[in-house]
Parts: structure tokens; C-alpha cells; sequence
């Protein structure tokens, strides 16, 4: 896929984004964790991708599209994050979207913060996925390489969460590389992941 391709996602995304995300981390080692029952775990999923993408992400301009809605991702650019006041303001309604069902939740939200760099401004990307009708299509990577591509050129790094063994891998292309463990009570593990600019392209 041409790089130019890509777009920032805007508010008349929203819908193509939820679902995108939704299908795409229904078998997600961590959020299989999150949400055990698979037959609950679509409402709970698309709940968290609507408020997150609504209220936190897409407003703030940094995430980004394919044509056609096959594939998204949310990043957060370099001084920008969702703080205190951001959760302050929210976080009644985010309790309230995923109707209180938010206690391993916010055990894996305490665990990413607790390991997330603040000593450098950086890219942050919080979440990232293909339909999966669109897999094969190297659409994930082109949205990786896009952002990446914007990161390199302005000499700032870049941080993320692996949550499974296959998208760690996928990062490792890019040239993040794994520095620590986040370990979940009784879930699996995730890896936090950073990338000096200009470390590979993929492929």
C-alpha cells in the first residue's frame, strides 16, 4: 500500500475504528485475559475502542486509517498523553461504557503505567489493527511504517505494549526492541517496547 495513502483518522472514522479494533484483539492473549467469557468480550471490546478512540485519540490527531477502514491505529504524538485531568474528567464515563466490568482492567492499566518512560517525549502507540478479512495485506505494517516514517524524520523515538508473541515480532521488524516484562496478576505477560528513531523499516 502507497504511504500517502494513509490518512489521520477523524471523527467519521469512528465507526470503521471500533470495528476494526474490536475483531482484530477478540483473541488477543490480553484482553482474553480482561474479558474471559468470549461471548461478552465483542460489547466489552468495542465499548473500550469507542470511548478510547472518541474521547482520547482520534480528537487529538495522531491516529491514522487505511482507505477503506480495513485497518487502524491509535497513537498518541510526542507531549501529548491522556493525564490526570484527562481521567479526572472521564473517568465516571469510561466506568460507565464498559458498565463496571473494569476490575482486571484497571489491574492492567496500573501494570502499563507502571512501566510506560516518561524521561523522554516520545510517539506512543496504544493500539493497532486489520480486519481480519483484510489480514495479508501488510496493512498493519504500512500504518507502522507511516508513523514510524513521521518519527524518524522529527528525530523522536517511539514506545509501545506487545501483547502477544506475533506482534512483538511484527514490532522487533520496525526496530523496537523489548525492554522489560509487564506481568498481569494471573495473566500473560506483555512487553514494553522502544525505538530510537531511524532503528529499521520493517519488511
Amino acid at each position: 500500500m502507497a504511504d500517502d495513502s494513509i490518512r489521520a483518522a477523524a471523527a467519521g472514522d469512528l465507526d470503521d475504528v471500533v470495528a476494526v479494533l474490536t475483531a482484530a484483539f477478540h483473541d488477543d492473549p490480553v484482553m482474553s485475559w480482561a474479558w474471559p467469557d468470549a461471548a461478552m468480550r465483542p460489547r466489552r471490546l468495542a465499548a473500550l475502542w469507542r470511548f478510547m478512540a472518541a474521547e482520547g485519540y482520534l480528537p487529538r490527531g495522531a491516529a491514522t486509517v487505511v482507505p477503506g477502514g480495513d485497518a487502524a491505529a491509535l497513537w498518541m504524538a510526542p507531549g501529548d498523553d491522556l493525564d490526570a485531568e484527562f481521567w479526572s474528567a472521564n473517568a465516571r464515563r469510561f466506568v460507565e461504557a464498559l458498565e463496571g466490568d473494569i476490575e482486571r482492567l484497571s489491574s492492567l492499566a496500573e501494570a502499563m503505567d507502571a512501566h510506560h518512560p516518561h524521561d523522554r517525549e516520545h510517539w506512543y502507540l496504544f493500539s493497532i489493527g486489520v480486519s481480519p478479512a483484510a489480514q495479508g495485506r501488510r496493512l498493519g505494517s504500512a500504518l507502522l511504517a507511516h508513523t514510524l516514517a513521521t518519527a524518524d524524520a522529527d528525530g523522536a523515538p517511539a514506545y509501545l505494549e506487545a501483547s502477544s508473541t506475533r506482534s512483538r515480532a511484527l514490532y522487533e521488524r520496525f526496530g523496537f526492541e523489548v525492554v522489560g516484562q509487564i506481568d498481569i496478576p494471573d495473566g500473560p505477560p506483555m512487553w514494553p517496547m522502544w525505538r530510537e528513531p531511524g532503528r529499521g523499516a520493517g519488511g
